[in-house]
């Protein structure tokens, strides 16, 4: 649907999976792929880290819903959905930092799924 190139390198890319579920009601279903290219970091050690786990690039998945939008709304709700996204989100991932920062979060994600006996 939509695809936005920040100054960072964060790639943005928006997907409709929305869907009619009840007469005339969908549910509006935007999801929000963030790719972070982990080669640009400058971090040596944490870039090292990084695709030893994830590869190149990260990539982050957020879904954006709406219930019981009339089929007359479904472009525009889906549209306002983007756009709100883009406006909120925008603003810190758009940081010079915030790649590092974003990496370092994922990291420390997937050490803290152990399980303990």
């Amino acid at each position: 649907m939509k695809h936005e190139c920040l100054d960072n390198g964060l790639e943005i890319s928006f997907n409709d999976e929305s869907n009619r579920y009840f007469g005339d009601y969908h549910r509006i279903c935007v999801v929000v792929t963030i790719s972070c290219p982990i080669e640009q970091l400058a971090d040596d050690d944490l870039r090292l880290r990084a695709i030893a786990v994830y590869g190149e690039p990260i990539k982050l998945e957020k879904r954006i819903e709406r219930m019981g939008v009339p089929s007359a709304e479904v472009e525009q709700v889906r549209n306002a959905l983007i756009d709100d996204f883009m406006r909120q989100a925008t603003i810190y991932m758009s940081r010079p930092d915030y790649p590092r920062l974003l990496v370092t979060a994922e990291l420390s994600k997937q050490r803290s799924g152990r399980l303990y006996a």
